[in-house]
Parts: structure tokens; C-alpha cells; sequence
């Protein structure tokens, strides 16, 4: 007999708004419930299609020593209607794993098991896939590697970890050109962020067919410039962070 999933706990306490499937663009905050012991967390959530977007990365480069550098301010001087903190970064900035941001490369390729998947767009659209499914080429204007794997054909991916709790930040798609950036502040394990995603109505209204966790921790954060009815919408990083992931419209 199987484990049972640990996605069966969960609950939505509202439903999603069926308009987040034809629109474009759209924010929530998403709530959940846990039944076996009430625990209670809240998701900050961007939906997009990538017909109406592209995928913008921005380096902070140097500058995100100095901790000086504020996530929103950065994604909005870049054009960005919303973004996350990006990848992992090493104690001195340095970035983990290739980083594209404006057509610029930075750093290299790296295989460690941390870094599995990519986030990666260019003219035609946008993508996530396996790290040893990538064919580098010419057009590839925002890259971030990054890792693990979340979900891959609708599934969680297995062996993900069940023990360490943090805040969490992600990319996903149901591979039909819908996307969805995600921060959460509240703390959950990769494995069951894994089991959240690709369980239908707890963290987007239509089917997850690959997700991809992004740095997370005191590196969370997130951003939704609002529009001309509704103010902005910002998680602001605990720590200075090296790489951000922002969409700009097409």
C-alpha cells in the first residue's frame, strides 16, 4: 500500500477565482489549512500566461553585499509587473549554477545535485526543464539554474526532503503556456511544497505539470506592482539576495 500523500491533509480555505484561467495576469493571496492540527499558511501567488509575458532576470550583482538593494524597487527599475527572489548564491554573492540576465551570462553551468532544473526564456517563450535535458543556444536572454525539482509530469518528484522546514519560493506551468511565480513565508518541506503544487486547487486552479524550487529561506520574497485599483504587493527578503525573477509584458 502506498504512503498516503501528505497534500491530503491540506485544504484551500477559498476557492480560486475561475477568471485566473483566462487571464493574463492575476495576483492572490492563497490560504491554506491544515486539518490535523489547524496550522495555517498563506501564498503569495502571480499567475501568467507566456503569450502576454517574458521572463526578465536581474543580477544585483555586487551590489547585493551591500544589502542596500530593495526587491521591488529592483524589479520595477527593470519593467518587471512582478518577480521573486531568484537562485542560490554563494556567501560572497557569488551566484549557483548559469545565470542569464539581459542576454548577459554569469557564472557557469553546474551539475551538483542541488541545481537539477531551469527556469530559462527567449524571444518565442519560456521554459523549465531538466538540467540534463538543456541544449544551450544562441537567443537565451533570462536563465536562472536552480533546484530540485518540484513536480515533473503532474507528479511530485519523489525523494524530495521531508525533515528541514523553510519559507519557500517557486516557479511552475502547466506546460500550456499558464505560469505561476509563488512565496510563502510559512514553513513546509520540499516535500510537501511538492506534494502542494501538484495537487489540483491548492496552489493554482489548473493542473501543475512541472515545478521548480528557487532559493528560499530568509531569501524569500516576492513582488506584484498592482495596478490602477490596488496598491503593490511586496515580501521583502530577510537578507540581501543575488538574483531576482521578474516577467515584463511582451
Amino acid at each position: 500500500m502506498s504512503a498516503p500523500s501528505m497534500a491530503g491533509d491540506w485544504r484551500s480555505v477559498e476557492a480560486f477565482d475561475e477568471a485566473i484561467s483566462v487571464s493574463d495576469l492575476s495576483e492572490v493571496s492563497h490560504h491554506l489549512i491544515r486539518a490535523s492540527d489547524g496550522e495555517k499558511i498563506e501564498a503569495h501567488l502571480v499567475f501568467f500566461t507566456s503569450s502576454a509575458f517574458r521572463l526578465k532576470v536581474v543580477d544585483l550583482g555586487d551590489r547585493a553585499l551591500t544589502g542596500h538593494i530593495d526587491l521591488a524597487d529592483a524589479l520595477r527599475s527593470a519593467g518587471c509587473v512582478a518577480g521573486v527572489n531568484g537562485g542560490f548564491f554563494h556567501r560572497d554573492g557569488r551566484p549557483l549554477g548559469l545565470v542569464i540576465a539581459s542576454g548577459q551570462r554569469i557564472n557557469r553551468f553546474e551539475t551538483s545535485r542541488l541545481l537539477s532544473g531551469l527556469i530559462y526564456g527567449d524571444a518565442r517563450g519560456i521554459y523549465l526543464i531538466r538540467r540534463g535535458r538543456f541544449e544551450d543556444r544562441p537567443g537565451i536572454d533570462a536563465l536562472l539554474q536552480s533546484g530540485p525539482y518540484l513536480v515533473e509530469a503532474g507528479r511530485a518528484v519523489r525523494g524530495l526532503s521531508d525533515a528541514a522546514t523553510a519559507s519557500r519560493t517557486f516557479v511552475a506551468t502547466d506546460w500550456r503556456g499558464r505560469w505561476l511565480l509563488g512565496a510563502m513565508h510559512a514553513r513546509i518541506t520540499l516535500a510537501e511544497l511538492g506534494e502542494l503544487l501538484a495537487t489540483s486547487g491548492l496552489l493554482a486552479p489548473w493542473r501543475v505539470d512541472r515545478a521548480l524550487n528557487l532559493d528560499g529561506g530568509s531569501s524569500t520574497g516576492f513582488f506584484f506592482a498592482g495596478a490602477a485599483d490596488r496598491s503593490s504587493v511586496i515580501l521583502r527578503p530577510r537578507k540581501a539576495v543575488r538574483t531576482l525573477l521578474g516577467i515584463v509584458p511582451r
